[in-house]
C-alpha cells in the first residue's frame, strides 16, 4: 500500500447575510471540492494548507485554530494508494478568485444553503457541515450587518 498526504482549507466568507464557501473543480473530475494539495518536504500541515489555497485560488488565508478534520480514502486504478487529506477552516473578506490555470477548471462561491451535495464527494459533505457548524459557533450566524476581520493581501 502506498500513502499520500494533502492539506487544504474550507474557505468561508460572509456575504448577503449568509456564509459562502469556495469550491473548485480541478481538470480531472466533475466534482466540486475544497482547495488542497500535497505536503512538500519541510512543511507542516498549516503551511501546506495556506500555500495550496493561495496557489489554487490566489487568496491569502489565515487558519482558524480549533478545527481539523481528516478524510481518508483509496485512490488509483487499483485503489492501492491510501490518501489522507487534512482540512482546516479559514475566513476571507475577498470574493475575487484567481484560479490556478494548470489545475483548476472552475470555481464558485456557494451559499451555505446551496452547497452542491449531489456534485461533491461523500467525505466533503460531512466536512463542510462540520466546518460550517464550527464557523457559526465561533463567529455567529452571518447577517447583513455582521462582519469579521480576516487578513488578506
Amino acid at each position: 500500500m502506498r500513502y499520500e498526504k494533502s492539506c487544504g482549507t474550507i474557505l468561508f466568507r460572509k456575504t448577503r447575510g449568509k456564509y459562502a464557501v469556495l469550491l473548485i473543480k480541478n481538470k480531472y473530475t466533475d466534482f466540486w471540492s475544497f482547495p488542497k494539495g500535497h505536503v512538500e518536504p519541510g512543511e507542516n500541515e498549516y503551511q501546506t494548507a495556506i500555500r495550496e489555497t493561495k496557489e489554487e485560488t490566489g487568496i491569502d488565508v489565515k487558519i482558524e485554530n480549533g478545527f481539523r478534520m481528516e478524510s481518508i480514502y483509496l485512490i488509483g486504478k487499483k485503489k492501492n494508494t491510501e490518501k489522507k487529506v487534512v482540512y482546516f477552516t479559514a475566513l476571507t473578506t475577498r470574493a475575487y478568485v484567481v484560479p490556478q490555470a494548470e489545475e483548476i477548471a472552475s470555481f464558485h462561491w456557494f451559499f451555505e444553503d446551496e452547497f452542491p451535495y449531489d456534485h461533491t464527494f461523500d467525505n466533503d459533505k460531512l466536512i463542510f457541515e462540520e466546518a460550517l457548524k464550527f464557523i457559526k459557533e465561533r463567529f455567529g450566524e452571518a447577517t447583513e450587518n455582521s462582519y469579521f476581520h480576516a487578513k488578506n493581501k
